[in-house]
Parts: structure tokens; C-alpha cells; sequence
């Protein structure tokens, strides 16, 4: 049961911390957090225009 969940959920939840991380880093913080910030919120971004643009198997 366990690992059928982490395989199931476990990219998005990693995605979503990332993202929440990237964006609280944005909120609060300067200097290196920029950086995180950009990487945070545009992972996200990335991987949806991946699989958007990727070849479909028919």
C-alpha cells in the first residue's frame, strides 16, 4: 500500500514543496533565496510545459 503511494503521489508532493519553498523563499527573503525562488517556482512550470509538449504515443 505504501509504495503504491509514494508512486502515485510521491512527484506531485515533491513538486509542491519545491513550489512552497520557492515561494516563501520569494516572500521573505534576498540574496541566494532569489535564486532558490526562480528555480522553486519555475520547476513547476517546467515539468507541466514538458508533458504538454512532449510527442503523444497514438
Amino acid at each position: 500500500m505504501r509504495a503504491s503511494f509514494l508512486r502515485v503521489w510521491g512527484w506531485p508532493i515533491a513538486l509542491g514543496l519545491v513550489s512552497g519553498t520557492g515561494l516563501v523563499s520569494a516572500l521573505l527573503a534576498d540574496g541566494w533565496y532569489d535564486w532558490w525562488s526562480w528555480l522553486g517556482l519555475g520547476l513547476p512550470v517546467m515539468v507541466g510545459a514538458w508533458f504538454w509538449w512532449r510527442p503523444h504515443k497514438p
